[in-house]
């Protein structure tokens, strides 16, 4: 099977649109220590960096206004949704930023420029309601949870 076979129509939270260039970042986080008057350094892993991810998109046609709106509205709506990539796959990310772009010269298109970071789901924050030891230790152990999920991995993406 080509990978042509395996493209999925891509889309945020059900709303599609077309793709011209989608970027996956990711990597390590780390710490470099240089020492004063010494030619030493050390380098500390500080764990996998948060997955990120960059696309060129534009919705086009007569209905172009429609589309471009509900993919505004998608882009949003708070929290995280679906996004599914032609070639990556699909995955729970949350958007960071966009710009809508229409020029006079390119009728019945929007252009969007979208940045996503993967989502952080099932880790909620510390209430902060009470401040006994009981609270103390789940404040604890959610943390532990969002350090083991803090980055994800490429198995994220389906």
């Amino acid at each position: 099977m080509s990978w042509r076979d395996e493209l999925r129509p891509p889309s945020f939270r059900g709303v599609l649109f077309h793709i011209e260039a989608n970027t996956r970042f990711g990597g390590r986080r780390g710490f470099t220590y240089e020492f004063a008057k010494s030619e030493r350094s050390s380098d500390e892993d500080l764990g996998r960096r948060v997955t990120r991810v960059a696309i060129s998109a534009y919705v086009i046609g007569p209905d172009y206004l429609d589309q471009a709106d509900d993919l505004e509205a998608a882009l949003q709506r708070e929290g995280a949704g679906l996004l599914v990539l032609s070639t990556m796959g699909q995955a729970t990310m949350r958007c960071e930023t966009y710009q809508r772009i229409e020029t006079k010269d390119q009728g019945g298109l929007a252009r969007f420029e979208m940045a996503f970071v993967r989502s952080q789901v099932g880790v909620a924050a510390p209430s902060g309601r009470e401040n006994t030891q009981a609270a103390a230790r789940a404040a604890a152990a959610q943390n532990a949870t969002a350090a083991e999920l803090s980055a994800g991995s490429d198995d994220d993406w389906s």
